[in-house]
C-alpha cells in the first residue's frame, strides 16, 4: 500500500491528515462563519464525548473505485476493523493486518509494487521463488508493523483509524468553515459543513434544519483519495488485543523477501 506516512491503497496521506488535528473553525469570517464553525464543533462533540465509535463507509480511489471500510475506534489508540478483504488490529503505534486467503496475491502485488507469480518455473523448486515463499508466510498469518511503516501498504487500517480520531477533533484549531447546500445523502436531507486546510478537506454532514446532528463525514486529500463514513455505536468499548493464536510476520521480513 507508497512510501512514508501515507496509505496509497486508501489514498490517505498521514502527513497531510495530521494537519487537520490543528484545523478548525474559526475566526474572522463574520457571524455566519462563526455560526458554521460552532455548528461543526457541536456536530462532532458527541464523538469526542463518547471516546469511542464505529465508522462504516468506503474509501474512494482516485479512479473512482471504492473499498469498504468498517472500523471501531477509540481515543486511547485502539482500533479494529476491516478494509476491504483485510482485517486490522491497531494498538498505539503498532498494527497487525490479516488478509483473507483469496486476497493474498493482490496484497503481495501491492507490497511488491507490481504483479507476482507464485511459481515462475514449474520444474523449479518453489522454495526458491520469493513470491511462493512470501505467500506461504502471509497466508493464515498477521503482518505486524511498527508505525510508520516502511511502505504505506503495510499499515493496514491505521490511516483510517487516525482519520476517524481527527474527524472527532474537527473544529479545534484554525481555519474557516463554510456551509454547503442542502442535499440528500443516504435518504436524508442534510447540509455540509466544509473545512479546508491546505490539501486536506473535512466535510461534515449534519441535519438540514435545527440542531447540527451528525449524519456522516468525509475526509479527503487533494490528489489522493477520500474516506466517507457514517458513525454509530458511540461509547461502545473497542476490544483490541494482539493476535496470539496466529503466526505473526514482521512487515520488514516480508518486504525484504519480496525485494
Amino acid at each position: 500500500m507508497g512510501a512514508a506516512r501515507a496509505l496509497r491503497i486508501s489514498g490517505l496521506c498521514l502527513a497531510a491528515l495530521s494537519v487537520v488535528a490543528g484545523t478548525s473553525a474559526c475566526t474572522g469570517g463574520g457571524a455566519a462563519k462563526d455560526s458554521d464553525a460552532q455548528a461543526l464543533r457541536k456536530a462532532v462533540q458527541p464523538l469526542r464525548a463518547a471516546g469511542s465509535f464505529r465508522m462504516v463507509g468506503s474509501l474512494r480511489a482516485a479512479d473512482g473505485s471504492s473499498t469498504p471500510v468498517d472500523a471501531r475506534v477509540d481515543t486511547h489508540g485502539n482500533c479494529t476493523g476491516r478494509l476491504g478483504r483485510a482485517e486490522s488490529i491497531m494498538m498505539g503505534e503498532r498494527v497487525w493486518t490479516h488478509w483473507d486467503d483469496a486476497a493474498v496475491p493482490d496484497a503481495l502485488a501491492a507490497l511488491h509494487g507490481g504483479p507476482l507469480d507464485e511459481v515462475i518455473d514449474p520444474v523449479a523448486d518453489p522454495r526458491s521463488d520469493p513470491a511462493w515463499r512470501a505467500a506461504r508466510l502471509l497466508r493464515g498469518a498477521y503482518l505486524v508493523t511498527d508505525l510508520p511503516g516502511a511502505k504505506p501498504e503495510v499499515e493496514g487500517l491505521a490511516p483510517v483509524c487516525r482519520a476517524g480520531r481527527l474527524l472527532a477533533e474537527a473544529g479545534n484549531g484554525d481555519g474557516t468553515v463554510n456551509a454547503g447546500p442542502v442535499v440528500e445523502r443516504d435518504g436524508a436531507r442534510v447540509r455540509s459543513l466544509v473545512q479546508v486546510n491546505g490539501p486536506v478537506t473535512v466535510r461534515v454532514y449534519v441535519s438540514a434544519h435545527g440542531k447540527p446532528v451528525l449524519r456522516g463525514a468525509e475526509y479527503s486529500v487533494d490528489g489522493g483519495r477520500a474516506v466517507s463514513v457514517r458513525f454509530s455505536e458511540l461509547g461502545k468499548p473497542v476490544s483490541a488485543t494482539p493476535p496470539v493464536t496466529f503466526p505473526v510476520i514482521p512487515s520488514r521480513q516480508l518486504l525484504d523477501l519480496l525485494g
